[in-house]
Parts: C-alpha cells; sequence; structure tokens
C-alpha cells in the first residue's frame, strides 16, 4: 500500500476556483483505492493497521483485501473551505490510499467545489 499525497493539489484548485467558503467534495474513481486524511508522521502507523485489521494472505481472490480496505475508509471525502483555504489543520494531510500494486495505471480524481 502508498500513500499519495493531495493537499497542495487541492489547495492550488481551490486557489483557482476563488471559492473564499464552501466545501470540497474529493472523490477517487475504482473499486480499491481510498481517500484519508492522516495527521503527519502517522502514515507508517496507519499502513500497518491496515494490514493488521485486514490482511493480504488469508483471501482467495488475489485483491479481496483491496476491496474491503476501499470499503472500510471511503473512496470520496468532504473538507470544509474557509477563506479560500481547507479548513484543515496544517499537521494534516489528505492522502489518496493506492491498496494494491498497479502497475500502468492512472487514478482520476473527481473535485467538485461548492461556495462562494
Amino acid at each position: 500500500m502508498e500513500l499519495y499525497p493531495l493537499r497542495k493539489i487541492v489547495r492550488d484548485i481551490i486557489a483557482e476556483s476563488s471559492i473564499g467558503l464552501g466545501n470540497i467534495l474529493i472523490s477517487v474513481e475504482g473499486a480499491t483505492p481510498a481517500l484519508v486524511i492522516l495527521r503527519k508522521g502517522f502514515e507508517k502507523k496507519f499502513i500497518n493497521l491496515l494490514e493488521t485489521l485486514i490482511p493480504f494472505t488469508i483471501w482467495r481472490h488475489g485483491n479481496a483485501y483491496a476491496h474491503l480496505i476501499s470499503a472500510t475508509i471511503s473512496t470520496s471525502i468532504v473538507i470544509p473551505i474557509e477563506n479560500s483555504d481547507l479548513l484543515l489543520d496544517k499537521d494534516y494531510e489528505v492522502f489518496l490510499l493506492e491498496t494494491r500494486a498497479v502497475y500502468n495505471h492512472r487514478r482520476r480524481l473527481f473535485i467538485y467545489i461548492h461556495g462562494n
């Protein structure tokens, strides 16, 4: 599993939108990825927890664990916007979690901003 930080990308999109107050919905396409907000520095602990709760080795279907992790965490997340920025402490990061080894594959994010 691997975590990819999204906060900078999301902040740039908010800046382009000129939205000062509202919400941003981030959604990732697919049946195995997930979106999560974590305190910076807790990434490894989070991955270890997921591997403990949903181990890779007990499933007959090769990537069943990835589907379960995605369904448990979620493929969408909503974050408030205030003063044209995420209403999220600077110690936290928005991550795309890729739950399985993916080769020559791209994930598509959908980002919707609502506000004024």
